[in-house]
């Protein structure tokens, strides 16, 4: 047996064995996504047009020039303790119940930027998409939510008007 074909045999038996405890540690998040728990976290482009995903940079700009209403979709106690200023709440998780009229009475050709906490949060998605439902036409979600906007240092506001 010739050398190459040893380190080809010793190549794919590290990278079958990589595949192998990659699958088994990972084996729980893999039985949740067979189960379909992650499907209403992501979107098809074709099916959500009006959403797409920006950077924290372009929120900020978009935030300083007053070009959108930026939406919160964080639980209302989080959003008490800091938002981005002038951010109305408007909590994903709260029931789908109807949607507030300030955020209703909104011109759906709009710009609507909407954030959640960031990391793994899917909320701001969430929200997107029923937004998106009711008519809204441009959609942004600011990947890395709060906590980029935080580690930024952009400016905070709480609810009782604290800078």
């Amino acid at each position: 047996m010739s050398e190459s074909g040893r380190v080809l045999r010793q190549a794919l038996a590290l990278g079958t064995l990589a595949l192998v405890i990659a699958a088994l540690v990972h084996l729980p998040l893999i039985k949740r996504f067979v189960r379909g728990e992650f499907r209403e976290s992501f979107f098809q482009a074709s099916e959500y047009p009006g959403i797409r995903l920006i950077t924290v940079e372009e929120a900020e700009d978009l935030w300083r020039t007053a070009q959108a209403a930026i939406i919160d979709a964080r639980r209302t106690s989080v959003y008490a303790e800091g938002h981005v200023p002038g951010a109305l709440s408007v909590p994903a998780s709260e029931d789908r119940k109807a949607l507030p009229a300030n955020v209703l009475n909104s011109p759906r050709a709009g710009i609507l930027v909407v954030y959640c906490e960031g990391g793994d949060c899917q909320s701001s998605l969430l929200l997107a998409k029923r937004l998106h439902d009711e008519g809204f036409k441009d959609i942004r979600v600011m990947t890395g939510g709060w906590e980029a906007w935080k580690t930024a240092g952009l400016p905070e506001e709480r609810s009782d008007g604290q800078e």
